[in-house]
């Protein structure tokens, strides 16, 4: 059965003529016919009384009156909905962060999508980087910001922001006044870390013994915001990601102080699935981070992140 066939019967129910349903349709009289008498055939009825007039409905043909109008108008919903999808009218937007994307850089990038989106559902989750390919690859995310490349055929990896490492002291610090420093001069500190065991901290860990410094992390911690609050407080120093730490620059709470053989470099990479697979609404996404020269809000922010444990 065709949508079609059901859309000629309609049009003979309610102009009660065939040559006008046919006008109406922009069709011949006599294709009218043919789709009717084959909708006919599929059906084991005869739907519409030729012998009268005005092409009466049968009583199956009253029967299957509602039902097609029902079909005809879920073709329209079908239409409407991806109508809206399509124009951004409507849809859902679902993205993972680790936690320095998450609350320092992502928030600009929800708040410019969703004035310029404002239909289209966000959500936001707070992941481990390790996790986030896997849940894009299985459609429980549509694009993910991680520190490496993933490397799996089935999904896009691009660098959208380039980030580095600094040391940060607070103001009251002996080092808060220095241009630059060597490393040596910090193996008399204490410093504070991230309980993640990352690629980056490796890379801190295994630079300061290159140079033979001493590294005295006397504090473990769970979160950025955490770390910063500690330095700025005194209880150590620490290496951090510039975008988590430049607002409490900004505000004097915490000093850069640049280490000359400090050169770690870290890359925020945008992953999502291959075109085919995404939808209108993730398409805008990536398209505005493409237009856009985003910068970390001035504000440690703590809007729409949804910290998620592996499902």
């Amino acid at each position: 059965m065709e949508l079609g066939q059901l859309e000629t019967f309609l049009m003979i129910a309610r102009e009660k003529s065939f040559s006008r349903a046919a006008e109406r349709l922009f069709r011949t009289q006599p294709a009218i016919s043919l789709a009717l008498k084959r909708l006919e055939e599929e059906l084991g009825e005869v739907l519409v009384d030729r012998t009268t007039k005005g092409g009466t409905l049968t009583n199956a043909g009253q029967t299957l009156l509602p039902l097609a109008l029902r079909m005809l108008d879920l073709r329209q919903q079908i239409t409407d909905t991806f109508g809206t999808l399509k124009g951004l009218q409507q849809g859902r937007l679902s993205i993972g962060a680790n936690e320095s994307m998450s609350e320092f850089l992502l928030p600009r990038m929800l708040l410019d999508y969703q004035q310029a989106h404002p239909d289209i559902k966000l959500k936001a989750y707070r992941l481990s980087s390790e996790h986030i390919p896997a849940e894009i690859a299985e459609h429980r995310l549509d694009v993910g910001f991680v520190s490496y490349d993933p490397l799996q055929p089935e999904l896009r990896s691009e660098v959208v922001f380039r980030d580095h490492m600094v040391l940060v002291v607070p103001p009251d610090h002996r080092l808060a006044g220095r241009r630059v420093i060597d490393l040596k001069v910090l193996g008399e500190e204490t410093f504070i870390a991230h309980n993640s065991l990352t690629p980056t901290r490796a890379s801190i860990t295994d630079l300061f013994a290159r140079n033979g410094v001493p590294l005295r992390i006397t504090m473990e911690l769970g979160t950025l915001s955490t770390m910063q609050d500690f330095v700025a407080q005194g209880a150590g120093l620490a290496i951090m990601p510039r975008m988590t730490v430049a607002p409490a620059i900004a505000a004097g709470r915490l000093v850069e102080v640049p280490v000359r053989q400090l050169k770690l470099e870290k890359l925020i990479r945008m992953v999502y699935r291959r075109e085919e697979a995404l939808s209108h609404a993730a398409r805008a996404f990536i398209q505005l981070v493409h237009s856009s020269d985003f910068t970390p809000l001035a504000f440690p922010a703590r809007v729409n992140t949804t910290r998620r444990s592996r499902p």
